[in-house]
């Protein structure tokens, strides 16, 4: 066996030890050019973030940059134990994870987002060359430091490196401990830095930890708005981007929200809903409306805010509510909001809309039965115990049809799934129906001479299959199906009228701060979105869900999912080669994304 040979069939052990430590070596180079992330997120505040952001900063970079050589060119090791072949793979994954991550810090310092497949679609060919050159800088780079990791094993200069890795496990586990504590207490100094990481997801247990015990949920709201919603951190958005003039003249209507999950616009008819059908008809009625979201959460993200769902989670960090809050607070409006599924999860409106009012001012219906009844009686209970009815209020009232008497644990004779769960949904919304009648006439009844705004709306659409791709319900896809929502308007002054143009959740703060409270400002000022009474059809809009996020236009739909993978489809929600991506559209869309980020 000649020389060469015997040095590529080294033993197996020493191959996954240079893994080990080549791993190891990169994670350090991940971590200085990360670097970069941490003067874009600045100084923290307090002690704890100032560790948390040490542990989470350490602990990220290691995993980049040591697991994915670990998990590749660990079996690789094992079942083809050539050194030449292990180091050659080695060398190229991490100068292309070195690489990706310098395009990533570049595009992050510039645009306050991380790099995706959306992104790259907009590079300027000299982008692409740079970043070509990068990578053969960086080939070289590797392939020497991979020899020298090499050579320092072979030597004995190279500890087994077990107290490197338990160090490592320590801060993974505290950084998380720490951010599970954070969300649970509202913490933002810690919250905050989340989206400054690459791929960094860490761990919540809110919820559970309430159950256990171990943290109090009225307490905990009570110390964030002590400390101040939206205060901390809050140099990271550019929000509004210009100081807002309003000067809406006096007085001001009440404005009362009603707010129904996934009501499909389709269903809104003299038999299913008669009230709400009547309603329509008496009011403005918007019958080509889009949400802003597939998701409850994002849904009334879009409109409150007008903006992109991709902002959800700086805003959601922050706490920084909406300007239109904002408005509502500084004129004095009686703020009351009641649901009948919570403002936690999954909507998580008590730290975004809601997270500038008081918790006493917020009702969750606890019954086990029948909440959308309970929070009808609540708002009824308060309406018209108010010690001042001649202040204007600002209501919210959130109905779920799922949480109806009418659809839970009735048995319902269908010959198919699909059939079963719109049975059930009719008998919800049906339900829901009948408590939105008994608002509408408590209202009615009231002795005041203040007039009321009343808008009508569902967070998002359902779905039953109509695309015939398999989807029932919500949160799946960007269809029609699941964005088309419901918006009708009872304003004090204006004759009722249909209206037929695509408008969308995004456009509601315009109207409601340019027309209402006279805000001078161009809504670009504070929204993505438009005016409703301007009549003007969106060209596109942006959708979010939990994770994946798109743009929509009338004749496409652009899906980006984590990790930077994008999906092309045509109307039918089905892939086609007709498709092609638009690279202005795509530039507006991340120029969208980044407007009011510092």
């Amino acid at each position: 066996m000649t020389t060469t040979d015997a040095e590529n069939l080294r033993p197996r052990g020493a191959l996954v030890r240079w893994t080990g430590w080549f791993g190891i070596v990169n994670a350090a180079l991940f971590a200085l050019v990360g670097t970069r992330y941490l003067f874009a997120f600045g100084w923290p505040e307090s002690g704890i973030a100032i560790l948390y952001v040490g542990l989470a900063f350490v602990a990220q970079f290691a995993l980049l940059g040591y697991l994915p050589l670990m998990i590749l060119l660990g079996p690789l090791a094992v079942a083809l134990p050539r050194k030449a072949v292990v180091m050659t793979v080695g060398v190229v994954l991490a100068s292309a994870g070195l690489t990706l991550l310098l395009v990533d810090t570049n595009v992050f310092a510039q645009y306050r987002y991380h790099v995706s497949r959306l992104t790259m679609e907009i590079f300027e060919p000299s982008t692409w060359l740079f970043t070509g050159f990068m990578f053969l800088m960086l080939l070289a780079f590797q392939s020497m430091l991979a020899g020298n990791v090499w050579k320092r094993l072979r030597s004995g200069g190279l500890p087994r490196g077990g107290r490197l890795a338990l160090l490592l496990v320590l801060a993974w586990f505290g950084a998380q401990g720490i951010h599970i504590w954070a969300d649970a207490t509202a913490y933002s100094p810690v919250t905050s830095f989340t989206r400054y990481l690459p791929l960094y997801f860490p761990m919540k247990a809110k919820r559970r930890l309430a159950k256990l015990g171990w943290i109090d949920p009225e307490a905990v709201e009570q110390q964030r708005l002590l400390r101040g919603a939206g205060a901390s951190g809050s140099g990271q958005l550019l929000y509004p981007i210009n100081e807002l003039q309003c000067t809406g003249a006096a007085p001001t209507p009440n404005i009362l929200v009603i707010l129904v999950d996934a009501l499909r616009p389709d269903h809104v008819n003299s038999q299913l809903t008669p009230r709400i059908a009547a309603f329509a008809a008496q009011g403005q009625h918007f019958r080509n409306h889009y949400s802003g979201g597939n998701s409850s959460r994002m849904g009334i993200f879009s409109m409150f805010y007008g903006l992109p769902s991709t902002y959800w989670q700086a805003f959601y960090d922050l706490q920084r509510p909406p300007v239109l809050m904002d408005q509502l607070q500084e004129r004095d409006y009686e703020i009351a909001a009641f649901s009948a599924v919570g403002f936690t999860s999954p909507a998580q409106i008590d730290r975004t809309v809601f997270a500038a009012v008081d918790p006493s001012r917020r009702y969750s219906a606890v019954r086990d039965q029948d909440r959308n009844g309970e929070i009808t009686e609540a708002w009824a209970g308060w309406f018209n115990g108010r010690a001042d009815p001649e202040k204007p209020f600002f209501s919210f009232l959130y109905y779920d049809p799922g949480k109806s008497p009418a659809s839970e644990g009735v048995e319902i004779q269908a010959a198919t799934e699909v059939e079963q769960r719109h049975e059930s949904y009719r008998r919800g919304i049906s339900a829901v129906d009948n408590e939105v009648a008994t608002v509408l006439d408590t209202l009615a009844g009231a002795n005041t001479d203040r007039q009321t705004l009343v808008i009508l709306a569902s967070d998002h659409g359902y779905e039953f299959d109509e695309l015939g791709l398999g989807y029932i319900g919500h949160g799946s896809n960007y269809g029609p199906w699941q964005l088309r929502s419901v918006l009708v308007m009872d304003w004090p002054g204006r004759e009722p009228h249909a209206f037929d143009h695509r408008s969308a959740h995004q456009d509601l703060p315009g109207t409601l701060m340019s027309e209402l409270f006279g805000c001078s400002n161009p809504v670009a000022d504070y929204s993505s979105g438009g005016k409703l009474f301007d009549g003007e059809s969106w060209e596109w809009i942006m959708a979010g869900s939990y994770s994946s996020s798109a743009i929509v236009e009338p004749d496409k739909i652009i899906v980006t999912y984590p990790g930077g993978l994008i999906e092309l489809l045509d109307a039918d929600y089905r892939p086609t080669s007709d498709v092609k991506l638009d690279p202005r559209r795509i530039e507006e869309a991340m120029l969208e994304m980044r407007r009011f980020y510092q």
